[in-house]
């Protein structure tokens, strides 16, 4: 073999694990943001007052349904609200405390994360989980069951807490 063919091969054994590396290391950045500090388990010590709600039948042209979620933090330190994320574009979600809210967030598409965010839940604080839903977001091929949710994730401590609605998408 000459020197150039041996100098072209290890350009290209190079390069491929320069793009596995690159891919792996992409990957594992997006993993990192949809699931902040590795939040996989369930957070203690924020308690949710209803869990979920059962809509029942929601008319397809009926406007957007809103719920609260009554949240409060029983621990005895600051939790720390990382990220807010939907299951679905038709779900929109933000957190309220006192004078303090976040921004609506929705579900994550691809490469279109939500941005992490830093909102403080105090000792014994309490605020709102306040959930939109749009019944017409999917068009006609939407009507019938659906269970949508939301996930709060937390770094400090690391925890997610899921809050649930459930229902059926009919015709007017």
């Amino acid at each position: 073999m000459g020197k150039d063919f041996k100098i072209m091969i290890g350009a290209v054994v190079f390069t491929f694990l320069l793009i596995v590396g690159g891919a792996a290391l992409f990957s594992s950045k997006g993993d990192e943001a949809n699931d902040v500090g590795g939040a996989s388990t369930e957070i203690e010590g924020l308690e949710i007052n209803p869990i979920s709600y059962q809509l029942g039948d929601v008319p397809i042209n009926g406007g957007i349904v809103t719920k609260e979620y009554e949240i409060k933090n029983t621990t005895g330190q600051t939790l720390k609200l990382k990220k807010i994320t939907t299951s679905c574009m038709c779900t929109q979600a933000k957190v309220v405390v006192g004078e303090e809210e976040t921004r609506f967030f929705g579900m994550e598409h691809g490469m279109d994360k939500n941005p992490t965010i830093s909102f403080e839940i105090n000792s014994q604080e309490t605020g709102k989980v306040v959930v939109t839903f749009d019944p017409a977001a999917h068009g006609p091929e939407g009507v019938g069951p659906f269970e949508r949710i939301v996930w709060l994730n937390f770094s400090d401590p690391a925890g997610v807490k899921e809050l649930k609605f459930d229902g059926s998408v009919v015709n007017n």
